[in-house]
């Protein structure tokens, strides 16, 4: 049987109605142009036709750069300013504070965020960016894992094509289909910075964030050459918790529980400072989703210096009730490892302690 006619056929009202949208859409900016003079300098209307490229409409972003590449390994950069393709990017104003920390491998750049939003938002960003195949071509950006502390306005970003520049001394970054832009491009620049001693709660943030990641190698970069972990649930022959001394034995029993745990999510609730200096308290939730619960666990903390001097693991509840867990760890698989996690020993580099 074939099909009855349609509104939308020849000479139906639809029809009709749907042409004269068109005609009014292909008129309307054409009157606009002419009102304000004709031409593309004096248009009124914001020009959206190259939002999806990078560097927007057009690839003048390239001008007066150089690309960058490895020798921002080991590189330490402050926040000077944002811009969006169209209109102001959200949540940045005279308060807020970014730094990133950024080292090189064969992968392309892994960037460590600091930043602060008002008053109550601390965050930790893990981002990857890979270069394109050929330079000046577009490069991927992807979020490894964000730990936050506080109520934050901000939400993790999916994977989106980018760049990395270098224009004068400053670094300009762009992210496409940005959340700090309504979804178009944001571009952030950085000016070269002092490498700072990081707090004892940023330290905290960047084990959790490389938890996640399952990077023994940038959790035991964090650690003092000297550090140790306590394993309680490890005994030794005389009944007592296990310590893991130094940044090898800390590298190797990280090594071993990611190799032996195939799904990790360390979802963190809170950090606090305790009464003695450098003491600090992480307590978080392990976001499984083979488990029915969450368990609640806590890392104790000993900092100084900018490094971790110890820490011991303890599971403070077995089953936690939850409504539903996080989008992020109920839909996040882990990102593949860098190469450098699977070297046979830590590296024991202190000036890399705070990447």
């Amino acid at each position: 049987m074939s099909p009855g006619p349609s509104l939308l056929d020849e000479g139906g009202p639809l029809r009709f109605m749907a042409s004269m949208v068109r005609s009014l859409a292909l008129f309307l900016p054409c009157v606009l142009a002419l009102a304000c003079g004709g031409g593309d300098d004096r248009r009124t209307l914001p020009d959206e036709s190259g939002d999806l490229d990078v560097g927007g409409s057009r690839t003048g972003h390239l001008e007066g750069t150089r690309p960058a590449g490895p020798d921002l390994d080991r590189t330490y950069w402050s926040f000077v300013e944002a811009t969006c393709t169209e209109g102001e990017p959200h949540h940045i104003d005279e308060s807020f504070r970014r730094t990133v920390d950024i080292s090189a491998d064969d992968q392309g750049l892994l960037m460590t965020y600091d930043q602060s939003i008002g008053d109550d938002c601390r965050e930790t960003i893990v981002q990857r960016a890979r270069p394109g195949a050929e330079t000046d071509q577009e490069w991927q950006m992807r979020e490894d894992a964000r730990v936050h502390v506080g109520e934050c306005p901000t939400d993790p970003e999916a994977d989106r094509p980018g760049d990395v520049r270098r224009r004068g001394e400053f670094l300009e970054i762009y992210v496409q289909r940005s959340n700090w832009c309504n979804g178009l491009e944001v571009k952030m620049v950085y000016s070269p910075a002092q490498r700072a001693e990081p707090t004892g709660e940023e330290l905290i943030r960047r084990y959790a964030a490389h938890f996640q990641r399952q990077d023994a190698t940038r959790i035991t970069r964090l650690f003092a050459a000297e550090g140790s972990l306590v394993d309680p649930y490890t005994r030794t022959p005389t009944d007592q918790a296990m310590r893991y001394d130094g940044q090898a034995a800390i590298y190797g029993w990280f090594q071993e529980t990611f190799a032996n745990t195939p799904w990790l999510a360390m979802r963190v609730m809170e950090i606090e400072e305790g009464p003695a200096p450098g003491a600090f308290t992480m307590n978080w939730q392990y976001m499984d989703p083979r488990l029915d619960n969450p368990f609640a666990a806590r890392n104790l903390f000993t900092i100084a210096g900018g490094a971790i001097f110890e820490t011991s693991i303890e599971i403070t509840d077995t089953e936690v009730e939850v409504e539903e867990p996080p989008a992020a760890a109920a839909e996040a698989t882990p990102p593949p490892a860098d190469p450098e996690a699977a070297e046979p020993e830590a590296p024991a580099d202190p000036e890399a302690g705070a990447e």
